[in-house]
């Protein structure tokens, strides 16, 4: 059996797919969101509001009851909170920001977060380069090589905050994982995966790849006084480039977001439409070169990067 040792770099985030509209699935006070839980909202309505089930009830209907029952909501009717990050907090408290001021949820059980093995087995299988673990199904299933590796326990919600991306169009509020908080998960059965290959592979995976950015980046930069995206993309992945790592440690980006440099397979580095408004680039297809980020502290912070090391128990 083997433990997966995660110490977070910079903000994590994987999606349970589900999107949180203010007023409606969650309400912020101060510097704190606050999810409700419908079913006790519901409840509650019933006791503090005449509703006519006859007339239509309709999203800004439901936002006022929001506004109105707001403290009684966070006391009685929420699923979990969270810290707010101030680059979301100045978003919610501009009056010309557009849209409904969504965020992007972290995966969790009943509001309970946690870590799934599959995000984790994804990102090792991009480092060792292969498509699957090597379970097959149906008549062909050998279940002698099954791989048997479990979510992490429950995170307290003390770790996370709603973070807002700032670089790269359209921007995001995103739950995260803060920086420097630690999670484990065990490899109960490693099957057909080889450990000391697997050691091998990370510690050359991460630094190729952003040795492979940072050259690729160059022609990006900015050419004058004024710093660019690129330029702050650069000093992020430095940053991370000169993480010290102790034996048996490693580096490895996890999740959503982190840029697609480092989600390469085999060696294919992805290429997208330019959404730069210049003539010549605009709409053709060009390598990537660019990550959802977030700034903290006045430093750009590319998301998912952890340290990883593997203890065999």
């Amino acid at each position: 059996m083997y433990k997966l040792k995660f110490t977070t770099l910079t903000p994590l985030h994987i999606s349970n797919g589900e999107t949180l509209d203010q007023g409606f699935h969650y309400t912020v006070f101060k510097d704190e969101l606050y999810k409700i839980d419908l079913n006790k909202f519901s409840r509650l309505l019933a006791k503090k509001e005449n509703i006519n089930f006859t007339q239509d009830i309709t999203i800004s209907t439901i936002e006022s009851w929001v506004r109105k029952h707001q403290l009684t909501i966070i006391d009685e009717a929420i699923t979990y909170s969270l810290e707010i990050h101030n680059s979301f907090k100045n978003h919610l408290n501009n009056p010309r920001a557009q849209g409904r001021r969504q965020v992007i949820e972290f995966i969790n059980s009943n509001g309970k977060f946690y870590i799934p093995a599959s995000s984790v087995k994804g990102a090792l299988l991009t480092v060792l380069g292969v498509d699957t673990s090597g379970i097959q199904a149906g008549e062909q299933a050998d279940l002698k090589d099954k791989i048997v590796f479990y979510d992490s326990d429950f995170i307290d919600s003390s770790n996370f905050m709603v973070y807002r991306t700032e670089n790269r169009p359209p921007a995001n509020n995103l739950i995260c994982l803060k920086p420097n908080c630690k999670f484990e998960m065990k490899l109960q059965k490693n099957g057909n995966l080889d450990i000391k290959d697997l050691k091998s592979k990370l510690e050359e995976y991460s630094k190729t790849q952003i040795k492979l950015a940072l050259d690729k980046i160059v022609k990006y930069k900015s050419r004058k006084d004024q710093l660019k995206g690129a330029d702050h993309f650069e000093k992020a992945l430095i940053e991370i480039e000169l993480v010290r790592l102790d034996k048996n440690e490693y580096l490895i980006n996890v999740g959503y977001g982190g840029g697609s440099w480092f989600k390469v397979f085999k060696n294919i580095v992805p290429k997208f439409p330019s959404k730069s408004p210049s003539r010549t680039r605009k709409g053709k297809m060009e390598e990537a070169h660019t990550t959802f980020s977030i700034s903290i502290n006045n430093s750009l912070k590319h998301l998912g990067w952890c340290k990883l090391e593997i203890e065999k128990i």
